[in-house]
């Protein structure tokens, strides 16, 4: 995401103090992004909602990158991503999301009205 963007929909969302916005780039505690990601990223695993845990965030100039995690122990079959990042903020607004397991990698691209995926994943051998 683009960091100014991102800062753009966190003040929207949530009271962000001063001292954690450096030259229209969000330099708070991640804590804001994890209760962010949960927020605008719906997860149902075999029809079952799970939340992601951010595993950690690259605050770089231009974009911030998110790295997540969703445990399941069980083998599921299909995932359903539900995206809202930026949505609100601009009727264009594109996210590539790339999911990746042991098995399976596909990148999606999620838009303002291309909001849900469902990927059906390949069981292990």
């Amino acid at each position: 995401m683009y960091s100014d963007d991102l800062l753009l929909d966190l003040v929207n969302m949530y009271e962000i103090p001063e001292e954690h916005i450096d030259d229209h780039i969000y330099c708070g505690p991640d804590n804001v992004y994890q209760d962010y990601i949960n927020d605008r990223l719906r997860f149902m695993l075999d029809s079952q909602q799970y939340k992601a845990r951010l595993i950690d965030a690259e605050k770089l100039e231009i974009e911030t990158v998110m790295h997540l995690f969703i445990e399941c122990h069980d083998e599921i079959d299909t995932i359903d991503i539900h995206n809202t990042i930026l949505k609100g903020i601009y009727p264009d607004q594109v996210n590539l999301f790339i999911y990746k397991d042991d098995i399976n990698e596909k990148a999606l691209r999620f838009t303002a009205v291309y909001s849900r995926e469902t990927l059906e994943l390949k069981a292990a051998d």
